[in-house]
């Protein structure tokens, strides 16, 4: 137990912790309380400390199994409630947070498997990619949707006709696309491992 207590609360982990546990406050601002700036604020910290967790677990040698799984946990509540706002308020169709949820399953129930049997997945490149595209797609969203509110931007801005709060919408919406296609490919691979993995053991 000291040692659980020890893993789980280490710098690293907190910040994978805190993800988890400002994901319903994040939903909170945008839904029921529409305090959009302190929304966009949290939300941009939230991605921060998934950008910033494993460099400080590596700088503090403290790189940790339950650290891993935090940090998988955080990642899919975080990006699944950016993904939920989107659709609700922004309009992204509702069959990409679909497919984004099914592959989360997929991979995770796949790397359960693994793990369980006293095998790795390792995280790949392009798994990283993803939940960057998608952290880059949600502040840009987030920023879109505050500078839509009447009266943010002067009426006469635009590109083109469209107004600038619009286009980063746009621009979000592209950006979360390309980050769960980056994902569907990223769980192909883990797939592929998985495969080659349960066939060594059959074997």
């Amino acid at each position: 137990m000291a040692s659980f207590r020890k893993d789980l609360f280490n710098a690293p982990n907190i910040m994978s912790l805190s993800r988890i546990v400002a994901a319903p406050v994040l939903a909170l601002f945008w839904l029921g309380l529409d305090w959009k700036a302190a929304g966009l604020a949290l939300g941009t910290l939230m991605g921060l400390t998934d950008l910033a967790d494993g460099v400080v677990a590596r700088r503090l040698n403290k790189i940790t199994d339950l650290g891993g799984l935090l940090d998988q946990v955080g990642d899919l509540v975080f990006e699944a409630t950016c993904l939920i706002l989107a659709v609700s308020i922004g309009g992204l169709w509702v069959g990409w947070l679909i497919v984004y949820l099914m592959r989360e399953f997929v991979v995770s129930t796949a790397r359960s498997y693994v793990v369980s049997k006293g095998g790795r997945l390792p995280s790949t490149m392009l798994g990283k990619a993803k939940s960057n595209y998608l952290q880059w797609a949600f502040f840009i969203f987030f920023l879109g949707t505050i500078l839509l509110d009447p009266g943010m931007v002067p009426a006469s801005a635009s590109l083109a006709g469209v107004p600038p709060g619009r286009l980063l919408v746009w621009v979000a919406d592209v950006s979360m696309i390309t980050g769960i296609v980056l994902g569907l490919v990223s769980g192909w691979i883990y797939l592929k491992g998985f495969a080659a993995f349960y066939t060594g053991r059959a074997s």
